[in-house]
């Protein structure tokens, strides 16, 4: 029989067993979550990256909590907030506006799979933000063939750069002294853009100089650049948007949507 704390004893000669158990309780919100999303169990773990079989324990045990970055995944798949669906993590997420700061580096040392899935992942919209975006096609294989299928599946995909010839562009060249020019870097950004005319729309303007945003739907990766040093030391702030008016807005969306309306066609209309 079970005694108060939930023990079975069970008696075998003069011996006594004891089987501890725990009952899990379902998770509710979850599961009408993906009831009004129209999700299965399949379908969300497509869209976060997971097993099917751990999307049934997550609906199945309310104790069972994915880490953050599954959560936040599966709360943009679901069109809800992560304290709405594991109301146990409220304790330990922030609640300010630095919610939105998912990480920093103090370098270009965050993974080259934090990049990837944010170019990948993007259904609505990318916007590539950077003097000079030429560094992206090492971090990121394939990246040409990534943005046109982007673009063919109805994403927008945009990308500023800088222009070569301002005198910004220069005195960074002077400073740094580096073999392989800002301008020349520019210019091969735009050749291997060429190809993407169709999928791409692409802009040009001195005025992005030092603070390079790069965004895909909700999430975001911002730099700062260091006068004098090369791109490798520049720090680097990545950002999931969770608030109206907060740090994502005004960095990932004010800012660049301010530098498009400025900026010029890098090939005309036709």
């Amino acid at each position: 029989m079970a005694d108060r704390h939930g023990q079975i004893h069970r008696e075998r000669g003069t011996d006594v067993t004891t089987v501890r158990y725990r009952c899990s309780v379902p998770n509710e919100a979850l599961r009408h979550a993906l009831a009004e999303a129209k999700l299965t169990y399949d379908e969300l773990a497509r869209k976060v990256g997971v097993d099917p079989k751990t999307v049934a324990q997550w609906v199945t045990n309310e104790g069972r909590t994915p880490q953050p970055r599954i959560r936040w995944a599966v709360a943009d798949a679901l069109g809800m907030d992560e304290t709405m669906l594991w109301p146990q993590v409220r304790a330990a997420i922030k609640t300010g506006f630095d919610r939105e700061v998912r990480a920093v580096y103090p370098s270009y040392s965050m993974p080259a799979t934090v990049w990837q899935h944010l170019l990948i992942a993007a259904k609505h919209e990318i916007m590539l933000c950077g003097t000079s975006p030429m560094w992206m096609w090492y971090y990121v294989p394939n990246l040409s063939h990534i943005l046109r299928d982007r673009a063919e599946a109805g994403c927008r995909v945009r990308v500023i750069i800088g222009e070569p010839d301002s005198p910004m562009i220069q005195a960074d060249e002077a400073a740094t002294g580096a073999a392989v020019t800002l301008s020349s870097r520019i210019h091969q950004a735009r050749q291997q853009m060429e190809p993407l005319r169709d999928n791409v729309e692409v802009r040009q303007t001195p005025m992005g100089f030092g603070r390079s945003v790069y965004r895909g739907d909700n999430e975001a990766v911002a730099d700062w650049w260091i006068h004098g040093h090369p791109g490798t030391e520049f720090p680097l702030i990545h950002l999931q948007r969770r608030q109206p008016d907060g740090l994502f807005d005004q960095i990932a969306v004010k800012h660049t949507e301010a530098l498009w309306e400025t900026a010029v066609p890098v090939w005309p209309s036709t």
